[in-house]
């Protein structure tokens, strides 16, 4: 075999074909595997075919013919029509190279175990070993596998449409169910990019994340809404501990128990947050409860020491004994101080008993010293004269609603007078 004076890839493929060792090399060549076939494949739909250099041999015949050179003009119109007739066999060499590699792209995302992809799969599997023999079958067989790999292609086109849809409705009932199904919804819509381009595998892959995310999801929200049975359990017993009234909570807690045993989670958890919310509003209201009940306690006892305070020292300015009521006073103080106002309002109370029993005493020495309940005043806040005077050393103002002590220690000159005047 003299490959000398070849230029061209289709010259030199011919005449390496026409070798005597060609039908050796062959037969090694069948043994490769699939992917070096394909380059066979490649190297027909690539082939070259040399349009030009036909026109350029019929132009020099038309030449040759008119300048009556009628030797020259008859070979290179030989020439022509051996490279024309070469050429012809290129095209249809390239034309099925074309047709074979378009099924195999057809038949590439197909399942397999389809019947029609089987049928396909076995004309393409025909054709290219008849191709890479080097021989062509008529058109009818080509048309049957291009017939067959758009069948086969259009049932799988189906089923990952179906795929689509029986994914999309899982998401939607995982979000019926508060799933959160964000994921998923991003894997469906590339899905769904990808089978707007025709690209099945791809989209048949994103679907089947998108299942598995979904059902991820599901199976997540379904044991969510199964321990919080006990979450919720638990704030109805603490907002009953501290004296809400828990019965809707409690039935509604109920109610989701039996939705999780007839399989409904959505309709369940849609039960335990309403009742998980009335318990925390429960709470709440207690809470603000006891906050209100604690501050009128402080309030109170502070009413209270603030009443017993004029009177000690009105008693110690009389050099009256007033101990347990200045004791008494400064306990209540501390403790309320320290945010126990329990303590602290009894305390309070005890000095206010204290504080009575010291004002008949009071009392009887104001009478010695000849100190007087007034007929008449005027309110230092309102300016009113509708004021009242009592015997424990008060006063009230109608008016306004102001009380003052009409009564106070004595001062200075008042001591003196006491002392001097027997």
């Amino acid at each position: 075999m003299s490959l000398l004076g070849l230029k061209r890839k289709s010259d030199l493929v011919a005449a390496i074909a026409a070798a005597p060792g060609a039908p050796e090399i062959l037969m090694e060549l069948e043994a490769q595997d699939t992917a070096e076939r394909d380059s066979g494949l490649v190297l027909g739909r690539d082939a070259d075919v040399d349009y030009e250099r036909v026109e350029e041999l019929l132009d020099q015949a038309r030449k040759r013919f008119q300048e009556r050179q009628f030797e020259a003009a008859l070979t290179a119109a030989q020439e022509a029509s051996r490279i024309a007739e070469r050429t012809t066999e290129q095209l249809r060499r390239a034309s099925w190279s074309y047709a074979v590699l378009a099924a195999q792209g057809l038949l590439e995302p197909c399942n397999p175990e389809d019947p029609e992809t089987a049928t396909a799969r076995a004309l393409l599997d025909r054709a290219r070993d008849v191709f890479f023999q080097g021989q062509l079958l008529d058109d009818a067989f080509l048309q049957d596998l291009v017939r067959a790999a758009e069948v086969a292609h259009a049932r799988e086109a189906d089923r990952v449409r179906d795929l689509l849809a029986l994914t999309r409705d899982s998401i939607r009932e995982a979000a019926n169910l508060g799933a959160s199904i964000a994921l998923a919804e991003d894997a469906w819509k590339r899905g769904g990019d990808s089978l707007d381009r025709d690209r099945l595998a791809a989209a048949r892959e994103s679907f089947v994340e998108a299942a598995q995310r979904v059902e991820d999801a599901r199976l997540r929200r379904i044991r969510e809404v199964e321990e919080s049975i006990g979450f919720v359990s638990d704030h109805i017993g603490l907002a009953r501990n501290v004296g809400a009234d828990m019965r809707e909570a409690e039935e509604l807690h109920q109610a989701a128990q039996t939705a999780i045993a007839a399989g409904e989670h959505g309709h369940a958890g849609d039960l335990l947050k309403r009742a998980e919310r009335l318990a925390m509003k429960g709470q709440q209201r207690q809470i603000e409860r006891a906050m209100q009940l604690r501050q009128a306690q402080v309030e109170k006892a502070q009413a209270i020491i603030g009443s017993c305070e004029p009177v000690l020292k009105e008693a110690e300015s009389y050099d009256l004994s007033a101990t347990e009521v200045r004791v008494l006073l400064r306990q209540a103080r501390d403790v309320l101080t320290k945010g126990d106002y329990l303590a602290g309002l009894t305390f309070a109370r005890n000095a206010e008993e204290a504080a009575q029993r010291l004002e008949a005493q009071v009392d009887d020495e104001r009478r010695r010293r000849g100190i007087q309940r007034p007929a008449a005043g005027t309110c230092g806040v309102c300016r009113s004269t509708r004021v009242t005077f009592q015997d424990d050393g008060w006063g009230r103002c109608e008016d306004c609603g102001t009380t003052f002590r009409w009564r106070g220690p004595l001062g200075v000159w008042e001591r003196l007078k006491a002392i001097l005047v027997p």
